[in-house]
């Protein structure tokens, strides 16, 4: 099956480890919380865009399934973040964005051809016939001063509805209020491996982590079921809130380890809605699956 075969190459790349994500494995949990600007419940029904703050619990994330990669590698890009809105009464919902706007294949299968040239070392050859694999393999990506200063982005597009029955397709931007910060070759030979994790907790104790939550809307004529399209940049953003990153979280604001937070790209709460981009179901069934497979290392 597809999300068994993406799970095993990427393993086959980055090493079996079956306690950690098989992508983005190494990362940290943040506390904090969300609030909505009034705009939010203009475009969406949604209850976290329909209340005056709901928690969240976050996680910052390097690329790769190597649970001790260090920071300062190129591998280390582009970086996670997902966000879970504790919305209450065991309703959730996530956004999943990364570092990079671009993605390597427009379909499960595509994806999983990427990676299996990863591991046949045949992806140069690959990317020749593949734009979008080329892109993403060839993106100069830097390293930034901390998770909290570089923009993150989802990748699928999404359908927002509001209480009117309106609806609209968007894609979701983290943006942070400090502005982008990235390091320059001699700060980052200057760094520790593991800064990005070690400085944490220097960072929020000057204060917190804060990223607006803005959304590009589609055109009429953009593409929503491909997430190597990527829409223009004149179309309309609108800002939905303010995302508070406070510290570090604790072990007593998480879940047991047998009952781990796996984040969903499946939206599941009233007012937004995946759109038909295939990439959607291929990576909720990946993160189902890894989840269960890690839930099952530490019994």
């Amino acid at each position: 099956m597809l999300h068994l075969d993406l799970i095993s190459t990427l393993k086959d790349i980055f090493g079996r480890f079956d306690h950690v994500r098989p992508s983005h494995a190494r990362g940290v949990f943040v506390a904090g919380s969300f609030t909505p600007t009034n705009e939010a419940k203009q475009l969406s029904a949604a209850p976290h865009f329909d209340s005056p703050s709901t928690p969240v619990i976050a996680r910052f994330s390097l690329f790769t399934g190597i649970p001790d990669l260090p920071s300062n590698t190129p591998q280390a890009t582009p970086h996670g973040l997902a966000v879970r809105f504790l919305i209450g009464d065991d309703t959730k919902t996530d956004i999943i964005c990364q570092s990079s706007v671009l993605f390597p294949g427009a379909t499960g299968e595509e994806v999983l051809a990427v990676f299996q040239s990863f591991r046949d070392n045949t992806v140069e050859e690959y990317a020749k016939d593949h734009p979008a694999a080329a892109s993403f393999l060839q993106e100069d990506r830097k390293i930034p001063k901390n998770f909290g200063t570089q923009s993150f982005y989802s990748i699928n597009a999404f359908k927002f509805v509001n209480a009117s029955g309106k609806s609209a397709f968007i894609r979701y931007r983290w943006i942070p209020l400090s502005g982008k910060q990235y390091l320059t070759e001699s700060e980052l030979e200057a760094k520790g491996p593991n800064f990005l994790f070690d400085e944490l907790p220097g960072v929020f104790a000057q204060g917190p982590i804060i990223f607006k939550l803005v959304v590009q809307v589609a055109g009429d004529d953009d593409v929503t079921n491909d997430c190597t399209k990527i829409w223009p940049e004149d179309r309309k953003l609108v800002e939905l809130g303010t995302l508070t990153l406070n510290k570090v979280a604790g072990e007593e604001e998480l879940p047991p380890q047998n009952q781990t937070i796996a984040y969903n790209v499946f939206p599941g709460v009233q007012g937004i809605e995946p759109s038909d981009d295939p990439i959607i179901a291929t990576r909720s069934e990946v993160y189902r699956i890894s989840s269960q497979i890690r839930r099952d290392a530490k019994v």
